[in-house]
């Protein structure tokens, strides 16, 4: 009810309000009093909030999303026109919340070139924004490739109750699924719906895990990720720990956004339905072609998204703090 209140009559975003408490803004402000610290870093934009305790100079933002565009992007694809509403009047919040919270920010850490350009698109080109991308442990995801007798084992990864995927498993359901019959979908994450578990309870192609505390078995017993993302932001680790493992991936653009992945070369790229069902019959059939982007896909984790090489990026962007 108190969330609910806040809402309506806050002119700050939901997300700005949901991890908001006056005493964890008071002890913030009482760590800070001896000037121990050289910098206040605030985790994702539900924490922000509280960077209002920290002197200016020691204010650093790291965004997870460019959120406005997230939630303006889910208002296209709402279940319900509450849902819609919800979303319509969301984006706008924050909006001006992202661009006030990276204005006031020494610097801001964005997960790729995409995001840092719509979060500068919102603050202005003033605002120090640098790119960290996310990344992985790549040696900490076995590298093992679809064998060539592979079962038409789909996997989708990810939290269900986050509306974006919610809303990709729906839709891969209601569309592609209908065609492709012998393919096996297993939605794996927290938090499935109720009318997910319904559909795995009525169609034994549809497997539905709920949480799972570890997600590499699945890997393996999959011959491709499944990412028919309609919505989102920032950039997907589902999709950095399949490329690492070997899984093959089809993917719309948004579910790749912020990769350096190019479509034929780490991952097929499909957007209608027609699309993914010819992309999925075509990686399904052909070994050769999931062996080839299996290893394309591995060596760019490598590269560009092992933990290794990223930690190199956020020393570079903390360095340049001190100039």
């Amino acid at each position: 009810m108190r969330r609910a209140i806040d809402m309506a009559t806050s002119e700050r975003p939901d997300m700005a309000l949901r991890l908001w408490s006056p005493a964890f803004e008071e002890a913030v402000r009482g760590f800070l009093k001896d000037g121990a610290y050289a910098a206040v870093q605030a985790e994702g934009l539900e924490m922000a909030g509280y960077l209002n305790a920290a002197p200016p100079g020691l204010r650093l933002y790291d965004a997870h999303n460019a959120e406005f565009l997230l939630q303006r992007r889910v208002a296209t694809t709402a279940p319900s026109v509450a849902a819609g509403l919800y979303s319509r009047v969301q984006w706008r919040r924050l909006a001006r919340y992202e661009g006030h919270v990276v204005r006031q920010s020494r610097m801001t850490l964005a997960v790729s070139h995409h995001d840092a350009n719509q979060l500068l698109a919102l603050a202005g080109t003033e605002a120090n924004v640098q790119v960290v991308p996310n990344g992985i442990d790549a040696a900490s995801y076995p590298f093992s490739p679809p064998p060539e007798d592979a079962a038409p084992n789909l996997l989708f990864l990810g939290k269900l109750d986050f509306r974006p995927n919610a809303d990709a498993v729906r839709w891969f359901i209601d569309e592609p699924l209908r065609t492709l019959k012998d393919v096996r979908l297993f939605a794996v994450g927290g938090a499935p719906p109720r009318w997910l578990i319904d559909a795995g309870q009525h169609d034994a192609r549809i497997v539905v895990t709920g949480y799972v505390p570890d997600e590499r078995p699945y890997l393996q017993r999959c011959t491709a990720l499944a990412l028919p993302m309609r919505a989102g932001g920032g950039s997907r680790l589902k999709a950095l720990v399949a490329m690492a493992s070997g899984l093959p991936i089809v993917s719309t653009r948004h579910g790749m956004e912020g990769l350096d992945a190019a479509d034929g070369t780490h991952y097929l790229r499909a957007e209608s339905a027609a699309d993914w069902v010819t992309r999925i019959s075509q990686l399904l059939s052909d070994a050769a072609l999931r062996l080839r982007l299996a290893h394309n896909a591995r060596a760019l984790v490598e590269h560009r998204y092992d933990w290794s090489a990223i930690r190199g990026d956020l020393r570079a962007a903390y360095a340049r703090l001190n100039r």
